[in-house]
């Protein structure tokens, strides 16, 4: 999958970004690095560089000096020869494998490339170790041990075992807090990005997909539109529509979030012309022109657009998983386009939304604050703040998606400092 230069800058400065940013907050460097390769589609080696905030010359020069502190001749690394293998266009040695790991003072298997089995080390000299930690199984070991299986495959991973994995994200897509899902696809992704076979690059677009919305759901617009940026390209470069236009229109959704309605229109119209099913169709209305129409106030047009996405949802049949649509999303993405108009009809779809999830489901969080909107747009505000407080009763802080924090924060809005809400705030404003 080639990227161009001006992405890989981008990439690059979005790194410093993150860097800076966990710096203020005293992060350090191995929380940067995996912030980093969580948020961008970039490889562990070069996260670790960028983490520390080192040029190319200088990760080689420590090389070099690595080479000469054990009286050895340095080798003829290059600057040319770490982007190849920090953009997965060729992989390093075992020497060099072990020399990088010990200039950024990590066990190798951190960099992201299999070691052949029983090595002994670099050159004779043992393999770096992490500080021994008291042995603490994982909170989801279902979920780690997806990515902990292609590790042990290594080069031998097939394309039937990766297509596994990706099925298990996107089923199991809202059984795990966004964040600790973000992690452990950006893992396996990583240590997919080796292979470049045609059903790999499917699976490697796909999983850029599932990030970009993973940080859409965690409160990074511009990680997610890098993400679904690269998903899309793939999805073209490949021939493979479905992705196109699911990427495009989480593009479009990232964009109307942060209140650009035109923009998100003009995605729209890109994604609807690779929607080649009725569902994806309904979808990509549900997602990506509703809401705009209504921020524009064309309700001439909104009203359209909905009967047209009715008819399309009528013709299809629900389809599981985080990269397909069903009647629950539908209904919730028409009640959210009739909030400023018509908050009666928005309350009752949201009520049917919600009605069709499991409760204590982001789908169903999402639909009960939308709900509690079309309350307090009411003016029922007691029944309002009922609604925002059953969704903090029932999910976990850190399984609320940042779009619902969003919707939570919108309702105290809505509710205009209402006495009632005051309990309200003050558990909204632990959610930061």
């Amino acid at each position: 999958m080639k990227v161009s230069r001006a992405t890989r800058a981008q990439l690059a400065r979005e790194a410093s970004r993150i860097r800076a940013d966990q710096q203020r907050h005293g992060a350090p460097v191995p929380a940067i690095t995996d912030q980093i390769t969580r948020t961008l589609p970039i490889t562990p080696l070069e996260a670790w560089r960028l983490a520390y905030g080192w040029s190319r010359r200088h990760v080689v020069e420590a090389v070099g000096e690595i080479y000469r502190s054990d009286r050895l001749a340095p080798p003829g690394l290059t600057t040319a020869m770490l982007c190849r293998w920090e953009h997965g266009h060729a992989r390093p040695g075992p020497e060099y494998v072990y020399a990088l790991a010990r200039v950024y003072g990590i066990p190798p298997t951190q960099l992201g490339f299999p070691l052949p089995t029983g090595s002994p080390g670099w050159y004779g000299h043992p393999i770096p170790q992490p500080r021994q930690e008291p042995h603490m199984p994982p909170e989801y070991p279902e979920l780690t041990a997806v990515a902990d299986s292609i590790a042990l495959h290594g080069h031998d991973a097939r394309g039937d075992l990766a297509e596994q994995a990706l099925e298990f994200y996107t089923q199991r897509y809202s059984d795990f807090p966004p964040r600790v899902l973000a992690a452990e696809v950006a893992r396996c992704r990583s240590l997919l990005m080796t292979h470049t076979g045609p059903d790999t690059r499917r699976v490697l677009g796909w999983m850029s997909a599932l990030l970009g919305n993973l940080a859409h759901h965690t409160a990074d617009p511009a990680g997610a539109l890098i993400h679904l940026g690269t998903a899309a390209r793939v999805g073209e470069q490949i021939g493979d529509p479905h992705l196109n236009s699911w990427a495009l229109g989480a593009q479009s959704m990232v964009t109307m979030a942060r209140s650009r309605p035109i923009e998100a229109l003009e995605l729209a119209d890109r994604a609807a012309h690779h929607a080649n099913t009725p569902l994806r169709a309904a979808q990509i209305t549900a997602w990506c022109r509703l809401r705009p129409l209504a921020a524009l106030g064309d309700t001439a047009a909104l009203a359209a657009h909905t009967a047209r996405a009715r008819q399309d949802m009528d013709r299809a049949e629900d389809e599981p998983g985080r990269f397909g649509f069903d009647r629950a999303e539908f209904e919730l993405h028409l009640a959210e386009a009739l909030l400023g108009q018509d908050p009666v009809r928005a309350a009752q779809h949201a009520h049917t939304s919600a009605s069709l999830k499991r409760s204590g489901s982001p789908g169903w969080a999402a639909a009960v604050t939308v709900h509690a909107r079309a309350q307090a747009s009411q003016r029922q505000a007691e029944d309002a703040v009922a609604l925002g407080e059953s969704v903090l009763d029932t999910v976990p802080p850190g399984s609320l998606r940042a779009t619902t924090h969003q919707r939570l924060r919108s309702l105290l809005g809505d509710l205009g400092g209402h006495p009632g809400g005051g309990t309200l705030a003050e558990r909204v404003s632990l959610l930061a």
